[in-house]
């Protein structure tokens, strides 16, 4: 009687232990509710593929990801993977330790073959990578082709072809600038290239390094253009405080003159029932030679606060979120891959032109190149002085003395 309870009791052990083995790995994931269209069936595939893991992925709205990740990063609660760019957005987890180091993963599973070097140069900080390039992706002045030939306006290569179209739409009662102020970085976008306009590639360099003063002449008349253009009613009405969601909802239609944004424009128009091929795009035309697009990274970050199992399988998501089986197969939404020979899908006709065209010349982007304290008086400038509450010459200063603030520190 008793051997035959030991040997019960083994074989219950036994089982214990075939069933703990077999648990799965569930992983956390938390990305942009933009990207949830082509995010959840990639995830959906993946755990499919992989029987043992299980990852269940929460959709932010932009800013509320940023917010959230702040957040848990303070608590200790981050994801086991998540979405962010490059620069000083991704690097503040970076300087927490609160990443894990991928350079070895990196070397050993041949990733400088795989991924574009300018993407891993974008997501790597202090010499430490610290995320799986996502999307490589490049900044450039949209508009609806329609619309431009209505009122026989030709696509714009210099800043003054640009502001004369400006007044052709306004007369004609269209709304020639269409961004939402809410949040910032919307706005920001036609900041910096107005920036660039009026400072050239060596100043604008050297004021997103903090290496030139913010209280330059250059950026005192980028604020009085802007403020300029909103006097002259070229933006929505109260664009300050429009989500950038809301006012794309109108460019599809055709209902804006001109619009900043990115690689990822085709399959944002496709998956919201529209055809690309009714817009078009041109480098913004800064009047320099060359013309520099504004560019930045996208990833994925791996907490390094995960058990050993969870970081290992979150790896192995982020590598099948930006592989090229991933790609091909939604090529058609996927955007601008960060892969070295990424396909591209016939029904997105202007991601390998925006990639011609952005390396001809190109800088990070002002919201990932400068600290981010700096960053917020930037947007608090641009909104102050659109709202008529800050002159230009005081939001130059107010962005200086955060530089300096930022230096101190």
């Amino acid at each position: 009687m008793k051997k035959t309870l030991g040997l019960a009791l083994a074989l219950c052990l036994c089982i214990g232990i075939s069933v703990a083995s077999q648990a799965k790995v569930k992983l956390t994931v938390w990305g942009v509710s933009d990207q949830k269209s082509i995010l959840e069936p990639i995830i959906g595939d993946f755990n499919k593929l992989n029987p043992g893991i299980e990852a269940e992925f929460t959709p932010y709205a932009i800013d509320a990801l940023k917010q959230s990740l702040k957040v848990a990063a303070a608590s200790k609660t981050l994801p086991d993977l998540w979405f962010t760019w490059g620069g000083s957005l991704g690097s503040y987890y970076v300087e927490n330790g609160m990443t894990a180091d991928l350079n070895q993963v990196a070397k050993d599973r041949n990733w400088f073959a795989k991924y574009n070097k300018a993407a891993l140069d974008l997501c790597t900080y202090g010499g430490k990578l610290s995320g799986v390039p996502y999307h490589l992706n490049a900044m450039a002045l949209w508009y609806p082709k329609d619309l431009l030939a209505k009122y026989k306006i030709t696509p714009p290569k210099t800043f003054a072809e640009f502001e004369a179209s400006l007044k052709i739409l306004k007369a004609n009662k269209v709304t020639a600038l269409g961004f939402g102020g809410k949040n910032g970085w919307h706005l920001m976008r036609l900041t910096e290239v107005v920036l660039e306009h009026f400072g050239g590639p060596k100043l604008h360099d050297d004021l997103l390094a903090l290496k030139a003063n913010w209280k330059d002449p250059a950026v005192v008349k980028t604020f009085a253009k802007l403020k300029e253009w909103s006097d002259a009613g070229y933006f929505l009405k109260g664009f300050v405080s429009l989500d950038p969601q809301e006012v794309s909802n109108l460019f599809y239609p055709g209902k804006l003159g001109y619009t900043i944004e990115g690689s990822w424009w085709d399959g944002n128009i496709i998956t919201n029932g529209f055809d690309p091929v009714t817009e078009d795009f041109e480098a913004f035309p800064t009047d320099q030679n060359p013309i520099r697009m504004s560019s930045f990274a996208e990833m994925f970050q791996i907490s390094g606060q995960s058990a050993p199992a969870q970081r290992e399988a979150a790896i192995k998501l982020a590598e099948y979120l930006t592989g090229m089986e991933t790609v091909t197969k939604y090529v058609d939404i996927y955007g601008a891959s960060a892969l070295i020979n990424a396909p591209v899908s016939a029904k997105a006709p202007h991601v390998v032109p925006m990639a011609n065209a952005v390396a001809k010349g190109n800088f990070l982007i002002a919201d990932q190149a400068l600290p981010q304290e700096v960053v917020q008086k930037l947007f608090e400038a641009t909104d102050k002085v659109l709202l008529k509450i800050w002159t230009p010459d005081q939001a130059a200063a107010s962005i200086q003395a955060a530089a300096e603030a930022y230096k101190k520190k």
